[in-house]
């Protein structure tokens, strides 16, 4: 008898012990984060609740996702899972996905029916998160599946000011080539340009100049990406607007 074959025999005589004494949908929970579908699949058949939650309204999906377990997530998902479940903050799974950058785990939830389009608390998509934490492969992988390239959150700001507000250029120049609006502003007059310039990120002011962004533009404050630059120090990110016709 192989090892795994007797882990997996000696699983099954303990889970009902782990049944009476009350602690299975705790356990649901440890298992799901630590990636063992062996345990998930035998604490499934003992009865646990595969939607149970911990204190900030986690579940077992939430976990296996954001810790990259692809297969726990879609044992979690045949076992009756709620792809459509949110946390405390509002955070669904294929949300908590996009932030952990785990592009296998995120094309699996939509396979399975996740809502490209579903927003936290905060107004954040799962494209925001992910164009924020560099993923490249996930915005992909949620542009292709139909996510909304203008969704913006609670302050107005978009995936693309997200981005360039980080200096991820391969997010920008994805954004981009998706019909993103390089002039969409947030409530504070922000544009993905002034956010990627007040930071000193040059490569992606420049793939923002190329799209066409004004480099004239303020926010509510009268600021332009020139003069946010140059107040920052950024004396490299300050040449691009000059070059581009920036007046002020």
């Amino acid at each position: 008898m192989t090892r795994n074959r007797i882990a997996a025999l000696l699983i099954a005589l303990l889970i009902p012990l782990l049944v009476n004494a009350g602690d299975v949908d705790q356990d649901l929970l440890e298992a799901a984060k630590q990636g063992d579908t062996a345990t998930i699949q035998a604490l499934l058949a003992a009865g646990a609740d595969v939607n149970a939650q911990d204190e900030r309204g986690g579940t077992a999906l939430m976990w296996a996702a954001f810790r990259g377990h692809t297969d726990v997530v879609e044992a979690l998902l045949a076992g009756g899972a709620d792809i459509h479940a949110k946390d405390n903050d509002g955070w669904t799974v294929l949300i908590v996905a996009a932030e952990g950058g785990h592009v296998a785990v995120v094309e699996a939830l939509l396979t399975a029916g996740a809502d490209v389009e579903a927003q936290n608390d905060r107004g954040w998509t799962a494209l925001m998160v992910a164009a924020e934490g560099d993923h490249t492969a996930v915005v992909e992988a949620l542009l292709t599946a139909g996510a909304d390239v203008e969704a913006k959150d609670n302050d107005d700001s978009t995936a693309l000011m997200f981005a360039a507000g980080e200096g991820h250029t391969s997010v920008v120049q994805a954004l981009v080539e998706a019909s993103a609006d390089v002039h969409a502003k947030n409530n504070f007059g922000g544009t993905a340009l002034i956010w990627a310039a007040v930071s000193g990120h040059t490569d992606a002011v420049q793939v923002l100049l190329d799209a066409g962004a004004d480099v004239n533009v303020k926010d509510e404050e009268g600021n332009t990406a020139l003069s946010l630059a140059a107040a920052n120090g950024h004396t490299e990110v300050v040449e691009l607007p000059k070059k581009a016709g920036a007046t002020e």
